[in-house]
C-alpha cells in the first residue's frame, strides 16, 4: 500500500511522515523488532510511535532513521493504526472467521488453520496476536494478497482467521470493526479481568459485540475445541464424513493434552497445605515446564489462587505480558541486557549479586523510575546465586541512597528439600534464610517512615509438602503445580504425551529392526511404527527395550534404535492396528517411571517434549 493511500486514511489526530511513494509492507510498533526481521526492506516498514504511561514511541524515531526507516506516524498512532487496519479489511471480499474468549482462542484458531489449509489460503493471527494493538497487525496482512485480487489464488479461496481479546468494557466495540467476522466464535469464558467487569454475564456481552455483524455464531457450551471446530466446518459447508475424516487426522497425532482443570485443583491441595493469608508464586518457566506458559498462566491467573508468577528470562516474561497477563511476574534471571524491556513490561528482576543490584538501579534511574519491585536473593547453601550474610550491610547501605528501587521480598533455595537424608541441612538452610532475610528487613525498616513491607519465601514443592511449618509469607510451587508429590500425595496427572500408531507389520525371526541393526527378533513379532521421536522429546534411550508405551491396555516396548522422527514398537500382544492411541506417558504410564529408566527426574521428561509438538488444552 503507498504511503499516499495510509495518509488519506488516518484522521488529523496523527500524523504521517514520509514520501507518498513509498511502498508500505510492514508496520512496526516496537522499535526493538526491526532486528528481529532481517528479511525486510526497511524502507518499506511504517513505525508507529505509541505513547503509554511509561513511554512514547517517538524518541526512538532517530535511531530508526538511522537503520534507514523512512516513514513514521505520531500523534494518536494506536487510533491511526486502529483505522488503518479497518481500511484494509473492508477491501477484502474472503470469508473472515472472528474468534473470542477467555482461553482456547489460539488453540481453536490453530486447529481450523490445520483443518482447512488444504482447501483455503488462510491468514491468521500470529502467535496470540489479540490486542488492542495486536489485531490491527494481524489484519494488515491481508495486504500481502492484494494483488491477487483480494479473492483467489491457486483455485483457494481466501479466509482469515483472528482472535480478538479484551479487559475492560469498550474495547471491544473497536476490534468488531477492524475484524469484522463473517463467522462468529465464542470459546470459554472464565474469570480473566474479572475486576474490570461487574459479572460474568457482563464479560460474555461485551465478547459478544463481536459479532453484531457476523451472519452466523458458534459457541459450544461444553468447551470442547473439537466440538468447536467441527461446527465452524460445518458453517463452511462441509460434510460430515469429511469433518470427521479431518478431525481424526488431527486428533491422532503426536500431541501432548494438558488438563488446566488438573492443574488448578493441584494448586488446591497445596493452598490447602498453607495459611489462608500466605501467598503463593508458581513456576512457569522453561514453557512452563513443557505443558505452555501462556494457557498455563492464563488459568492460573483466572483462578485467582495464585499471587505471581515466576519465569527465567525476560522473553518469557514479555510473552505473557503481551498476552494479558496482568499478575507480578518475577524474572528469576534477569539478563543484563534485557533490563530495559524488563522495566518496560512491568517485570520483577531477581538480584542476586552486587553487580546486578547497580544495574537495575542504573536501568531504574535512567528511565526516571521509582519503587520499582526487586526480589532479592539469599545463598544459604544453594551456592548457585545470592547474596551471603556479610553482605546484607553493603544491601542495607546501597538500598538506602536510591529510591528507584524497592525490596519486594527477599528469597532463597532449598538444596534437597526432597530427600529426608538432607533434612538436617534443610533445617540449617532455612535458620541461615530467616537470619538474613531478618537482618535484611530491619535495616530496610530503619530507613522509611512508612511501613515497608517484604516478602520472605524460601519454600518449593517439597518444602511445601515437608517442611510447611516454614512457609514464611510465601511459597513457590513448581513440579507440584505438574502433579508431583513428595509426601505420597495422590495429585492429578495434567500432561499426557500421546501418538498414533502409523502402520502395522509381522517382522520375522532373525531380522533387525532399525539404525545400527540392534535390536534381532528371536521369533516372528509384529513390530507397529509411532511419529515420535527424539526431535519430538522422545528419548533415544528408550532405544532396544530401553522403554514401554501403553497400547490397547498392554505395556509395549521399543525396539530398534529410537529415529528422529519415529520408533517402532512391538504390540505383538496387544492386538494394534492402525490410527490406535499409543500413551508414551500419562496416567498409564506415569512420568517418574519413564524418568527412573532413563536415570532422570521428572523436569527433564516434561521440559524435553518439542514444541513441534501440538499441545491441547482443555477443562473437565
Amino acid at each position: 500500500m503507498r504511503l499516499a493511500e495510509i495518509k488519506q486514511v488516518i484522521g488529523a489526530y496523527a500524523q504521517v511522515e514520509g514520501d507518498d511513494s513509498l511502498e508500505i509492507r510492514h508496520l512496526l510498533t516496537d522499535s526493538r523488532e526491526l532486528k528481529a526481521h532481517s528479511d525486510w526492506r526497511v524502507n518499506e516498514v511504517l513505525f508507529f510511535a505509541i505513547r503509554t504511561d511509561r513511554n512514547d514511541g517517538a524518541k526512538y524515531i532517530p535511531e530508526l532513521r538511522e537503520q534507514g526507516v523512512q516513514a513514521f506516524v505520531t500523534g494518536d498512532a494506536v487510533q491511526a493504526l486502529q483505522d488503518l487496519a479497518a481500511h484494509v479489511r473492508r477491501q477484502f471480499q474472503g470469508t473472515v472467521i472472528g474468534i473470542t474468549g477467555s482461553n482456547g482462542k489460539t488453540v481453536v484458531k490453530e486447529w481450523l488453520y490445520q483443518l482447512l489449509k488444504d482447501d483455503y489460503r488462510v491468514i491468521r493471527s500470529p502467535k496470540s496476536y489479540n490486542s488492542q494493538i495486536g489485531v490491527p497487525l494481524s489484519v494488515w496482512e491481508l495486504t500481502q494478497i492484494k494483488n491477487e485480487k483480494l479473492k483467489i489464488q491457486n483455485d483457494k479461496p481466501l479466509l482469515a482467521i483472528f482472535e480478538a481479546g479484551i479487559s475492560q468494557p469498550g474495547e471491544m466495540e473497536r476490534l468488531e470493526r477492524i475484524i469484522r467476522p463473517t463467522i462468529g466464535v465464542i470459546t470459554y469464558i472464565g474469570h480473566e479481568h474479572d475486576e474490570n467487569f461487574q459479572s460474568l454475564e457482563q464479560k460474555r456481552e461485551e465478547k459478544m459485540r463481536l459479532f453484531v455483524h457476523s451472519e452466523q455464531v458458534i459457541e459450544d457450551p461444553t468447551h470442547q475445541n473439537v466440538r468447536t471446530c467441527a461446527a465452524v466446518m460445518r458453517a463452511l459447508g462441509y460434510d460430515e464424513e469429511t469433518i470427521a475424516a479431518r478431525i481424526l487426522q488431527q486428533t491422532h497425532e503426536t500431541v501432548l493434552k494438558v488438563n488446566l482443570t488438573a492443574i488448578i485443583d493441584n494448586v488446591r491441595y497445596f493452598r490447602s497445605l498453607l495459611r489462608p493469608e500466605t501467598k503463593l508464586t508458581c513456576m512457569v518457566k522453561a514453557f512452563a515446564y513443557g505443558a505452555g506458559s501462556l494457557e498455563v498462566s492464563k488459568a492460573l491467573q483466572e483462578s485467582r489462587l495464585v499471587d505471581y508468577l515466576a519465569v527465567a528470562v525476560a522473553d518469557e516474561g514479555v510473552e505473557l505480558r503481551r498476552a494479558g497477563i496482568t499478575l507480578p511476574i518475577i524474572i528469576m534471571d534477569p539478563e543484563v541486557a534485557a533490563m530495559d524491556l524488563i522495566l518496560e513490561n512491568n517485570l520483577e528482576p531477581n538480584v542476586y549479586s552486587h553487580q546486578s543490584l547497580k544495574t537495575v538501579i542504573a536501568a531504574a534511574e535512567a528511565k526516571g523510575l521509582e519503587q520499582v519491585p526487586i526480589h532479592i536473593k539469599i545463598d544459604s547453601g544453594m551456592h548457585r546465586l545470592g547474596f551471603y550474610r556479610e553482605d546484607i550491610p553493603w544491601l542495607i547501605d546501597k538500598l538506602s541512597h536510591t529510591k528507584a528501587v524497592r525490596v519486594a521480598s527477599v528469597f532463597s533455595h532449598l538444596a534437597g528439600s526432597d530427600e529426608a537424608q538432607f533434612d538436617d541441612f534443610t533445617r540449617d538452610q532455612i535458620r541461615y534464610f530467616d537470619a538474613c532475610a531478618e537482618e535484611l528487613k530491619k535495616g530496610l525498616y530503619t530507613l522509611h517512615s512508612t511501613p515497608y513491607t517484604i516478602l520472605k519465601h524460601i519454600l518449593n514443592s517439597a518444602g511445601i509438602e515437608r517442611f510447611t511449618p516454614y512457609q514464611f509469607d510465601m511459597c513457590r510451587l513448581g513440579i507440584g503445580l505438574y502433579g508431583f508429590s513428595f509426601a505420597g500425595a495422590k495429585l492429578r496427572n495434567v500432561c499426557t504425551l500421546q501418538t498414533t500408531i502409523l502402520s502395522v507389520k509381522t517382522v520375522r525371526a532373525g531380522e533387525t529392526i532399525g539404525y545400527g541393526r540392534h535390536t534381532r527378533l528371536d521369533k516372528d513379532r509384529v513390530i507397529a511404527v509411532i511419529p515420535i521421536g527424539y526431535a519430538d522429546g522422545f528419548d533415544r534411550r528408550f532405544s532396544n527395550y530401553g522403554g514401554e508405551v501403553w497400547v490397547r491396555g498392554k505395556r509395549c516396548p521399543v525396539v530398534g534404535n529410537v529415529c528422529m522422527d519415529q520408533a517402532m514398537i512391538d504390540v505383538t500382544e496387544a492386538d494394534a492396528r492402525p490410527g490406535d492411541l499409543v500413551e508414551v506417558f500419562g496416567e498409564h504410564m506415569p512420568l517418574e517411571q519413564l524418568a527412573d529408566k532413563l536415570g532422570t527426574i521428572t523436569y527433564e521428561i516434561l521440559t524435553s517434549v518439542s514444541r513441534r509438538v501440538q499441545r491441547v488444552y482443555y477443562y473437565e
